[in-house]
Order: structure tokens, then C-alpha cells, then sequence
């Protein structure tokens, strides 16, 4: 059995092709998406997921999240009495999500294909290669996110000639793949990104936003007041996307404090993200010489 995973920055998910469709394997949670998160425990046991996300705010010493942007680094990461590297890290996601595979599907799980960010170098695929390994799985294949979500949307059945470009903006990466459907088979023409950019951005400017208002220092703060203050705001980020303006009920300094945001000022604070979004599409055009007008489908 071979199942594909989606390794992301916020949350990863695994599933594989079963008879005509695809299946998602759930987690013990009864949730398709698992948070791409790590703790370590007071006893030492490694804690994935949900779990690991929740400690982000009552033990954020010992827990980590959004390591994915590392990959391909040096950087390591201290939990409990040892230094983690990125690639370790996404080895214990990795792994629980194979058991997740495993516990649906009744047998062992040895082979995968896992999405990785179009705009990934030779050292962050060289990474997630390694933690497939770590995680006891043969990593048959690295497929390109823009790639997958082309295929996803079924974009290889359209008319020979049509030419698209994929936009997938996640929690940690931007990647731009333009695509065109030649004789039946994708053929990508050009790709562009932004390996640090995605949602955890727009989050931190309405952090640096909503400090700089309730004239708090954000670097000063305690880091599990940071935790729940990251906690809080990305609730109201969530929440824009229904209503027009969002109260964050916050706690800072030991006193209840309240930041109000409107979509407005979203738009404004986010205003500079959105250029950055801007230019790997404009580079991906040129590369591929190509103008908006030539595209068939934006996905």
C-alpha cells in the first residue's frame, strides 16, 4: 500500500487511492487534519497533533510548531533534555500519521509519496526524504503541492492545450506552478514561491499589530501569554472571514484586556503579504512568457 501524505506547516493529512476515489485516513481524534506540531511531556513521551498544539500554550518551552519552514537547515530545536532537527520533527508528524494509516487500513504502511512546496531547494527535499526515512517509510516520490492540487482538481482530463496556473497559498509556504495539458500528460512550465510566506504571516502582523495598540511589548512577553495571544488572534483571523469586525477577548500582564479589528484594517495590515503574493505570479508568467490572458483556469 502506498498513501500520499501532505506534510504542511499548520497541519498534515494522509490518504491513499482506493478503488476510483481517494480516501483520508483519520486520526485518533475522529480529524482528517492532524496539527504539525510536537511536544515532549513532563515524562519524556512525545506528543503529536492536537495534543502538542494545546501545550503550545500551557508548556511552550517544551512544544514547537511551524517547523516545516526550517527544513533543509541546521536549526534545531530544544524539547525536554534534547535538541530536535527539522527533520526529526516532521519524522514524529511522519510517523503518526503512518499509525493513522495503519489503524484505518489494518496493515502495515512502508511506502508513501509526500507533497512538498514547488519552491523547495535540493537541501529541504533532501530534508523531508530524510524524515520519511526516520519515520520508517520508503519515500517513493516528492510531489510538488501545486502539482497535486492540479491533479486533485482532475485538471489532466481537460482539453489538450489548456494552460493553468496553480496558486497555493498554506499556513507557511506560497507556491505558483503553471501547468498545461499536452497529449494528456501535465507538463509544467514554469514554478515560483515564497518558502516563508503563508498564513502564520498574516497572523503575526495582527500580533504586531494588536501589541503595538494595547502598547505592549511583545518580546517581553511570557511565552505562554505569547502562546494564548497567538491562540486568540488566529480564532479572529478565522472569524473575518464571516463578519466585519472581531473583539479579542485577550489576557496580558495578568489584567483582561480587549483589541477590536475590522476587515479594513485586516486588508491594510495584510496590504504588503499581498504584494509579496504578487510577485512570484508575475515571475511565473515571465518565466513561462506568458500573459494573464493566456491562462484557461486559476486554481
Amino acid at each position: 500500500m502506498i498513501v500520499g501524505i501532505d506534510l504542511g506547516t499548520t497541519h498534515s493529512l494522509i490518504g491513499c487511492f482506493e478503488g476510483n476515489a481517494p480516501r483520508l485516513f483519520p486520526n485518533a481524534l475522529g480529524d482528517l487534519l492532524t496539527p504539525s506540531a510536537i511536544s515532549v511531556g513532563d515524562d519524556g513521551g512525545i506528543l503529536v497533533g492536537q495534543s502538542a498544539r494545546d501545550r503550545l500554550i500551557t508548556h511552550p518551552q517544551s512544544s514547537v510548531a511551524a517547523f516545516k519552514r526550517w527544513m533543509g537547515s541546521n536549526r534545531s530545536t530544544r524539547l525536554g533534555k534534547r535538541d530536535f532537527r527539522p527533520e526529526e520533527l516532521s519524522a514524529l508528524v511522519l510517523r503518526s500519521l503512518i499509525a493513522d494509516a495503519e489503524a484505518a487500513l489494518g496493515e502495515n504502511v512502508r511506502e508513501a509519496v509526500i507533497s512538498v512546496p514547488a519552491y523547495f531547494g535540493d537541501a529541504q527535499r533532501k530534508a523531508t526524504r530524510a524524515a520519511g526515512e526516520l519515520a520508517g517509510i520508503k519515500v517513493e516520490r516528492l510531489v510538488n503541492e501545486p502539482t497535486a492540487a492540479a491533479l486533485a482538481y482532475g485538471l489532466q482530463e481537460r482539453i489538450d492545450g489548456s494552460t493553468f496556473i496553480v496558486l497555493d497559498l498554506g499556513g507557511g509556504t506560497f507556491d505558483v506552478s503553471i501547468l498545461e495539458i499536452f497529449d494528456g500528460v501535465m507538463q509544467v512550465h514554469a514554478s515560483a514561491g515564497d518558502n516563508h510566506l503563508g498564513g502564520e504571516d498574516f497572523l503575526d502582523v495582527m500580533a504586531e499589530a494588536c501589541c503595538k495598540d494595547l502598547g505592549v511589548n511583545r518580546r517581553t512577553l511570557p511565552a505562554n501569554e505569547l502562546a494564548m495571544l497567538l491562540s486568540r488572534l488566529e480564532t479572529a483571523k478565522k472569524q473575518l472571514s464571516s463578519t466585519n469586525e472581531v473583539v479579542a477577548n485577550l489576557q496580558l500582564g495578568g489584567a483582561a484586556r480587549e483589541w477590536r479589528i475590522d476587515d479594513t484594517t485586516f486588508q491594510r495590515l495584510a496590504e504588503p503579504l499581498l504584494q509579496r503574493i504578487r510577485a512570484p505570479i508575475e515571475r511565473a508568467l515571465r518565466d513561462a512568457k506568458l500573459s494573464p490572458g493566456d491562462l484557461s483556469e486559476v486554481v
